[in-house]
């Protein structure tokens, strides 16, 4: 079930624009917190990509979109979150992505 909750956030940032609204000053240990706070329980999979802003993530379709309703994850200089993941990876032919973010740490 690791990205369940988030598609579960997803939807609910989606729909409920009270709650989107206190998403968009959010930083990501905020995130998380105001995440866990509204029921939602994210694995360390989940967190380690909010803590670090999907960095190397080579592909995650969710990622600009929770940019956009994040927008704060979004580091200045960038257009979205796959942006700037992408340019952290080592090289554009990787298939695979770099850090393990299972650990939920940050990079």
């Amino acid at each position: 079930m690791t990205k369940s909750q988030l598609h579960a956030f997803i939807d609910r940032a989606r729909a409920d624009s009270d709650f989107r609204s206190k998403l968009s000053n959010l930083e990501p240990t905020e995130i998380i917190e105001f995440a866990h706070k509204q029921g939602f329980i994210f694995s360390d999979e989940i967190k380690g990509r909010f803590l670090n802003r999907w960095k190397g993530v080579y592909f995650c379709p969710q990622a600009i979109e929770v940019g956009q309703l994040c927008p704060k994850l979004v580091p200045p200089g960038f257009k979205n979150l796959v942006h700037y993941a992408q340019s952290t990876c080592s090289s554009s032919e990787l298939k695979s992505e770099e850090n393990d973010f299972r650990s939920g740490k940050i990079y």
